[in-house]
């Protein structure tokens, strides 16, 4: 399939985002990408999960050396339809802020794009994404394809992470587990990851808003491919579409 991402056409559902070299727009509501010069975690919390997210899990590798690490994160596991999308991303200046950004499930719609537009148009962010289609979930399931969209997201960086912080509990076997860290419900805990989780998610969503088009009797457009209530109807009524996953539940069963 040729998704429509924004400005990007994209002739398959593999793609990558790259830093752009332009200055940030800030968005109404949402505070802009800041560089300060103070230290993030003293800001922002202790990055353990009890606030916002911060840097303080990238302090604690650059301290150790590791001068570029990077957060990725993924959104569509739960989904009955479209691709998985992982994204990669590397905050390059240590004093870099983002007021507003979270795990991305706990922002509105409008809160990740207005952090979204700023993340990638940010000169002190890189950052790269890749998506796995319906077709391959089925064949080789959803958690192996999670993980190879997280590796091949890192892949297409711009720059080449020392480390890498995955959210989760696992890491992608291609990837060095003495330079990688799982980290549970890390986007809520550290903040290149949730800027991973805020470009995976936005591209995702956005992906499924053009599959909407395409079949509008689902409703992408408004439940993402969840299964919700309106979603099992039009699958029970219209069957599913080509972008279905077909090793998911009900549509296993049909």
């Amino acid at each position: 399939a040729s998704w429509q991402v924004g400005k990007k056409a994209l002739g398959s559902v593999a793609g990558a985002g790259t830093a752009r070299k332009v200055k940030a727009k800030p968005k109404p509501n949402v505070g802009a990408g800041k560089v300060r010069k103070v230290a993030t975690s003293a800001k922002r919390g202790s990055g353990g999960g009890t606030g916002m997210p911060t840097r303080q899990l990238e302090e604690q590798k650059w301290a150790k050396g590791y001068k570029l690490v990077a957060g990725v994160d993924e959104a569509g596991r739960g989904p009955l339809v479209g691709p998985v999308v992982a994204a990669a991303c590397v905050l390059t200046d240590p004093h870099f802020e983002l007021d507003g950004i979270n795990d991305s499930k706990k922002m509105t719609e409008e809160q990740r794009e207005h952090c979204y537009e700023i993340l990638v148009n940010s000169q002190a962010v890189a950052y790269a994404w890749h998506a796995i289609d319906a077709k391959e979930i089925d064949e080789i399931n959803i958690l192996q394809a999670t993980l190879k969209a997280m590796d091949m997201a890192v892949m297409k960086l711009p720059v080449k992470p020392d480390f890498v912080l995955v959210d989760g509990n696992r890491i992608p076997k291609a990837m060095d587990p003495a330079t990688t860290e799982a980290i549970v419900k890390g986007d809520g805990k550290s903040l290149c990851i949730a800027a991973a989780s805020v470009i995976a998610k936005v591209e995702r969503d956005r992906m499924m808003v053009q599959l909407d088009k395409a079949f509008p009797q689902y409703g992408f457009a408004q439940h993402k491919g969840y299964g919700v209530p309106q979603h099992l109807a039009a699958i029970k009524k219209h069957g599913p579409c080509p972008h279905h996953r077909r090793t998911f539940a009900p549509i296993k069963f049909m």
